[in-house]
């Protein structure tokens, strides 16, 4: 798969290189991580990114736009944030700069890239003078998507509920049956405001869990799952018994 580099753009600007970026999984990340140019008396005003902070990981490869704002957002100016993680250094970017195609406004997830909080840092912005933007600086969450199905049935005024919870899988780029903690949810008819039905529930070994009870109006249901270290919560499509 095509990676991207900060080569082209570190060139051009004549940065000079410190600290090479933190290498993962042996696949080529952007290098070298550079030092922002020495700003002047007053810099020329503000440069501010935004970028999606919460990310879930479902397939090879996310392409997440990503929006610059302030002063810098001219033709001819140049802004790059590195993405630091706190045990992994310098992982990712995002930039702005016409003479180079990396440097395109979005930021690429790879499916092995790196999970947790993290935090885009200020590499550089500047004019084609050469003055200088103060940048600002974005935490972001990326974790692995989670899945999360429910099928239903129902006998009489028994009702049950069939969920499933799944996760991505790295190696496999697909999504597989795992253990997880959830809820089953209702709504009544009519209503938008979804309660527990029975919480505290884990999925077993397949990634599923049934749950019998018995109620003769109708009623809408979904499976959801809790947040964990390495996934988001997430609510199942809406089943009507």
């Amino acid at each position: 798969m095509i990676r991207r580099t900060l080569t082209a753009a570190v060139a051009a600007l004549g940065i000079a290189a410190v600290t090479p970026l933190a290498a993962s999984a042996g696949r080529p990340l952007p290098e070298p991580a550079v030092k922002a140019p020495a700003a002047s008396a007053q810099a020329a005003g503000v440069c501010n990114v935004s970028v999606p902070n919460r990310v879930a990981i479902s397939k090879p490869l996310l392409i997440l736009p990503g929006k610059i704002s302030g002063d810098c957002n001219r033709a001819g100016n140049s802004s790059v944030w590195l993405l630091n993680h706190p045990s992994k250094g310098n992982v990712n970017f995002i930039g702005w700069d016409a003479t180079d195609p990396d440097l395109d406004g979005t930021w690429w997830v790879y499916s092995d890239d790196a999970i947790g909080s993290q935090t885009f840092k200020p590499a550089w912005s500047k004019n084609t003078d050469g003055a200088t933007y103060t940048q600002n600086s974005v935490p972001v969450t990326v974790k692995l998507a989670a899945g999360a199905w429910i099928s239903s049935s129902r006998t009489g005024d028994v009702v049950t509920l069939k969920g499933t919870s799944l996760l991505y899988s790295v190696s496999n780029n697909v999504f597989f049956k795992r253990s997880a903690a959830g809820v089953f949810q209702f709504r009544e008819q009519g209503s938008t405001t979804w309660q527990t039905l029975k919480g505290g529930l884990w999925t077993n070994s397949k990634g599923e869990v049934s749950l019998s009870y018995r109620y003769s109006k109708v009623r809408d249901y979904r499976f959801a799952l809790y947040s964990t270290p390495i996934s988001w919560d997430l609510g199942s499509a809406v089943t009507t018994r």
